[in-house]
């Protein structure tokens, strides 16, 4: 489930409390061509996962296994408040992982992907917590998902063109569930959902030549 600010003051189901953290780094590219407008999204695992995806880093990723939280009895709120305290203490000032750091090796990560030149990101987006029971772990995890938006890439048209992944357009719009019968994940969906995202995407639209 996607921790909303509605939940917040909600406790969790102990059954739901999770025991591991996790993380993702999310790049989004809006685009106008010939063919659609919408953010870029990717079907990167369709034998395991067959949904659709942001562009992620995950090489890099936040994760902490048998975690256990200070409170027997927390809210949602909670978990996200605790979650921040240790991704800092232990990420950003241990390992070193800055935002500055985040951000070029997410854009580094994207270039080396799909051999692109130059890319520029310009702005973040609205975070997203999930709680969710992860299936290869067999355990309740909580993850946060960390989303940047680029405005500029030099090669726009080799990116569109790639082949390494199935890719689809997806429109602005949070109540599109699935493109050509392929689930797109939950995190992008409350995305869109949120009207500051919405504008900063758009504002960071990226026209393709013809």
């Amino acid at each position: 489930m996607i921790i909303t600010k509605k939940v917040l003051n909600q406790k969790v189901p102990k059954g739901m409390i999770p025991t591991r953290l996790d993380s993702a780094l999310n790049l989004y590219t809006n685009v106008h061509s010939k063919k659609a407008t919408g953010i870029i999204v990717y079907n990167t695992n369709p034998d395991t996962w067959n949904c659709l995806y942001s562009f992620y880093e995950l090489n890099h990723k936040f994760t902490v296994d048998n975690y256990k939280f200070n409170h027997e009895n927390p809210t949602f709120g909670e978990l996200i408040e605790e979650y921040k305290s240790v991704y800092h203490k232990v990420y950003e000032q241990e390992e070193g992982y800055t935002k500055e750091i985040r951000m070029d090796t997410l854009s580094e990560e994207f270039k080396r992907t799909f051999k692109l030149d130059n890319v520029n990101i310009n702005d973040e987006l609205e975070s997203v917590f999930e709680l969710k029971f992860s299936k290869s772990k067999n355990v309740w995890t909580l993850y946060y998902f960390e989303n940047y938006v680029v405005n500029k890439v030099d090669n726009i048209n080799d990116l569109l063109n790639q082949n390494l992944y199935e890719q689809k357009i997806l429109p602005l719009d949070s109540s599109i569930t699935n493109i050509d019968g392929i689930d797109i994940v939950s995190n992008i969906s409350y995305l869109l959902s949120i009207e500051t995202n919405i504008e900063k995407l758009s504002n960071s639209l990226i026209e393709v030549e013809k």
